[in-house]
């Protein structure tokens, strides 16, 4: 598992091939199309502002979020004002998504602002050791600022894709100028390679929750077992795989969840002493179903059984 220092080291190296290049293109594209300097600057600028404080709002609307008002769901609350004080971060406020699929994100603005919140299906699938495993998971995201880094990346590929867009399918003048379509595809290679990039940046950094979890808890076990749960589940249901920029934000993705529990079965003396009621004839009824054929490259997580493995490891050391 990766180390602070190598998470650290490898966000501003993305952070640097994320804003280099992509300011340097989208700024000769403005440049061509004939915005001097300072628009290009002004325009960047409330780009960027736009997106942040937007954002929440767009999160909360397309996730059908419902803020829990005081004593609503009083036990939760509880835990999670409990497992914040603990973590010595601000209590987040916790909103309720009415999505059956079992996973859980935080986002906002800043650590004061950010919102937990909890898809109605994972409420249903855990109980409440492995959900405040997943809750101090979460926590961990927002004591390492991991919301704000991703809105900040994911600023440049959702530019220059609109710039791409803009120029590709734009109007005839875009079109038929002679730099039109070439300045398109450079936009979208721009797109392209900072999603893979900032992907990266995602899976790096769950690890890192994890750790977070697990010394919050004292109990890396609880959740391992509802990272085996919830991969489970979306398996069995085969949950719709969103958008990178949308499964980043979650505990477990849906994007490769059959593959992941083929390689928990290939590693199950790995992690049976973590979690010794896993079911190998459970795994290996789903290891014989289709995969998802993508590579692993478009995953916004690592796969499960290597964050098992990692939590079996922390294990080991809280014991000495």
């Amino acid at each position: 598992m990766a180390s602070l220092a190598g998470l650290r080291t490898r966000m501003y190296i993305t952070l640097a091939l994320i804003f280099g290049i992509g300011f340097v293109i989208i700024y000769a594209i403005l440049y061509l199309l004939g915005v001097p300097a300072l628009g290009i600057l002004a325009f960047v600028i409330i780009f960027f502002v736009f997106q942040w404080y937007a954002s929440p709002y767009v999160i909360a609307f397309s996730a059908r979020l419902r803020y829990l008002k005081k004593g609503e769901m009083s036990e939760l609350q509880g835990m999670v004002t409990r497992l914040a004080n603990e973590a010595k971060v601000p209590v987040p406020r916790i909103a309720i998504s009415p999505s059956k699929e079992p996973n859980a994100f935080v986002f906002g603005r800043s650590r004061k602002s950010a919102t937990l919140a909890l898809n109605e299906g994972i409420l249903k699938l855990l109980n409440n050791e492995e959900l405040e495993a997943v809750i101090g998971h979460e926590l961990g995201h927002i004591r390492h600022n991991d919301f704000l880094v991703m809105t900040v990346v994911s600023f440049i590929p959702t530019l220059a894709y609109y710039l791409a867009m803009s120029m590709i399918f734009g109007n005839a003048r875009s079109r038929n100028n002679g730099y039109g379509l070439l300045i398109g595809f450079f936009g979208y290679f721009v797109y392209f390679l900072s999603e893979v990039l900032i992907l990266g940046l995602s899976r790096s950094r769950e690890y890192f929750a994890d750790m977070h979890s697990a010394q919050l808890t004292k109990k890396p076990e609880n959740l391992a077992r509802a990272l085996s749960k919830i991969t489970y589940n979306l398996a069995e249901t085969n949950a719709h795989p969103a958008s990178g920029a949308v499964r980043s934000f979650y505990i477990a993705d849906s994007f490769n969840a059959k593959e992941d529990l083929k390689e928990i079965e290939k590693h199950a003396e790995e992690i049976k002493d973590l979690l010794p009621e896993l079911s190998i004839a459970k795994m290996k009824e789903f290891a014989a179903k289709e995969g998802n054929p993508f590579l692993s490259l478009f995953m916004t997580h690592p796969p499960t059984y290597k964050r098992i493995i990692a939590l079996a490891r922390i294990k080991k050391e809280l014991k000495k």
